[in-house]
C-alpha cells in the first residue's frame, strides 16, 4: 500500500531489514534540537568572520538544496561542488536509510562554496568525495570529513558553525559545545 508524505504509516519505524538496508523512522528536526529558519540564517553576517579567501562547507540533504544554495549566495560565496557524500553506516557496516517521499535516503551531501582565490590554498588533488562512516548521534557529522578538509587545505584557519564538540585546530560555535 502506498504511503502519503506525513502519514503515520510513513513515520513508523520499519523493523524489516531488506537487502542489507535498515530503514529508520522520521523525526522532525524541531523535536530533536532547535532549528533556525533559512530566512534568519540569510541575515547572518558570515562574511564578517570569513577571510577574504575562504571555503565554505555546508551539509545539506537533497530536499534542502535550494535553501543551501541561497545561503551560499547570501553569505557571499559561490557554490562550486559537492565536496563530500556521506553514506551512513551502522556499527556492523550496513547502510542506513530514512523514509522519504520518493526514494530511501541514505546519504548526506557536504556542499562547497568559495570566495576570493581559495584555490591558492589547495594542498592536494586526490581527496575522495565518498565517505562511508558510522552514523552516531542525530545530525553529528563524521570526523573523517573534517580530516579531509584539513588535508585539502592544510593549516588554514577553520571554524565550525553549529558545532557539537571541540575539535583541535578548529574554532567552534554552537549551542551544544
Amino acid at each position: 500500500m502506498p504511503t502519503r508524505r506525513g502519514s503515520s504509516a510513513a513515520r513508523k519505524q520499519l523493523v524489516k531489514n531488506r537487502g542489507g538496508v535498515k530503514i529508520t523512522s522520521y523525526t522532525p528536526l524541531e523535536k530533536v534540537y532547535p532549528t533556525v529558519p533559512t530566512s534568519v540564517l540569510k541575515e547572518w553576517d558570515i562574511g564578517r568572520i570569513a577571510h577574504k579567501d575562504a571555503a565554505l562547507f555546508m551539509w545539506a540533504t537533497d530536499a534542502h538544496m535550494k535553501d543551501a544554495l541561497e545561503l551560499f549566495q547570501a553569505w557571499g560565496f559561490r557554490y562550486v561542488t559537492v565536496a563530500f557524500v556521506w553514506v551512513k553506516k551502522s556499527l556492523n557496516g550496513k547502510t542506513l536509510s530514512n523514509l522519504a517521499p520518493w526514494t530511501l535516503k541514505n546519504c548526506e551531501l557536504c556542499l562547497m562554496g568559495t570566495r576570493g582565490r581559495m584555490v591558492q590554498y589547495k594542498q592536494k588533488n586526490n581527496i575522495p568525495q565518498l565517505v562511508e562512516a558510522v552514523r552516531t548521534r542525530h545530525s553529528e557529522k563524521p570526523q573523517e570529513v573534517r580530516r579531509r578538509i584539513e588535508e585539502l587545505f592544510g593549516d588554514v584557519e577553520r571554524i565550525e558553525l553549529f558545532a557539537r564538540q571541540h575539535v583541535p585546530g578548529w574554532d567552534c560555535w554552537g549551542n551544544e559545545v
